[in-house]
């Protein structure tokens, strides 16, 4: 099962622990909402949804065909990520409160923590850093078609960059792409294409893009993206702070205002189409995008098990009294965390990328 870190919270009765969380969840609203499955292990190997099976009308007598549903096995390992915070006798034994001066050196680090956390779950990327699990943007990108490249069947393409359309492309019939010309894209699901010797099969993706230079972002794009989720709708917008004031000011333009709610820690909390929307100052605003290089991307996720949902070991993050230490005098707390990142579902998580401000 599944559960939020503010849940599993309720489950301890480490007053230490219980702080530490609620100092990582506070400012981060995805930590507030993200459910964590435990596992046991080093790693959890999952089926991805991708489509789901055919079905048709028989007449009496006739032969059923069979048709199978769309998976990708993945394999999500989990990751180490943490730090030690020391805090030292003198001054815990020369300052008048004992107690402020270790949770401040803890609260500290508990922010760091998350500020890791949410870096990492946007950027992430295990091929650059192996210690790192892979990230919302590269579980989302996709890879670009090549022209003049073999491909073989099952292979899964998206137009070339900034022409992403929302969907994905899988190769149903194996050989060489043309040699310079980008075929065009069917935009219905099942649709095909013939690219030189290869046939590719449209199926639902979930990059959508905003031109080869990017573009100023508008509400229909918004829509848009929140289309591309399938299922339901997103349980949250993510953005950088310059697209929320985009954002407003295409709603204020329209003689509208964004609808809010209270959040738990009495926070102000905005809506577009009744989503949340959540801030995160590691979505980045300098990505390239042709000739433009102050693009930003713009997320919409579901969450939870059969969508996007976080991974950890069955402690959770801990929060680990290590005591006094044998070479400084100081005494050490360990915070860390083994976790990882698991999209179940290709169409219940977004984004759209080249967002100019």
């Amino acid at each position: 099962m599944a559960m939020t870190l503010d849940e599993a919270s309720k489950l301890s009765n480490d007053i230490l622990l219980q702080g530490v969380i609620e100092t990582i969840i506070k400012d981060s609203p995805v930590l507030q909402q993200m459910p964590f499955i435990q596992i046991v292990g080093n790693g959890l190997t999952y089926n991805q949804e991708h489509g789901l099976p055919g079905v048709g009308w028989y007449h009496v007598g006739e032969d059923w065909q069979e048709s199978a549903p769309d998976f990708t096995q993945l394999t999500a390992t989990l990751k180490v990520m943490g730090g030690d915070a020391d805090v030292d006798n003198f001054l815990k034994s020369t300052r008048s409160n004992i107690q402020d001066l270790e949770t401040a050196v803890i609260e500290a680090k508990a922010k760091a923590v998350r500020h890791e956390f949410e870096k990492v779950f946007l950027q992430g990327d295990s091929a650059v850093d192996a210690d790192q699990f892979d990230g919302l943007y590269k579980l989302l990108m996709g890879t670009a078609w090549i022209a003049d490249t073999a491909y073989v069947l099952g292979d899964i393409v998206v137009p070339t960059a900034g022409l992403e359309n929302g969907f994905r492309y899988e190769c149903t019939v194996a050989g060489d792409s043309h040699a310079t010309t980008e075929p065009t894209w069917p935009l219905t699901e099942g649709g095909t294409v013939v690219d030189n010797e290869v046939t590719w099969t449209c199926r639902f993706g979930s990059h959508l893009g905003s031109g080869v230079d990017g573009a100023a972002l508008a509400l229909s794009k918004l829509d848009e993206l929140v289309d591309i989720v399938k299922g339901g709708k997103p349980d949250m917008f993510l953005m950088s702070r310059r697209s929320r004031r985009k954002v407003q000011a295409l709603i204020r333009t329209s003689g509208a205002i964004l609808e809010t709610i209270p959040g738990r820690f009495g926070e102000q909390i905005q809506m577009y189409n009744g989503i949340p929307i959540a801030i995160s100052d590691w979505v980045k605003d300098d990505r390239v995008r042709g000739t433009n290089a102050d693009c930003s991307t713009i997320y919409a996720f579901q969450m939870g098990e059969g969508a996007l949902c976080g991974l950890t070991s069955p402690e959770g993050l801990q929060a680990e009294r290590i005591g006094s230490l044998e070479t400084k005098d100081a005494t050490r707390t360990r915070v860390k965390w083994y976790v990882s990142l698991a999209l179940f579902s290709a169409v219940k998580a977004a984004m759209v990328t080249g967002v100019r401000g």
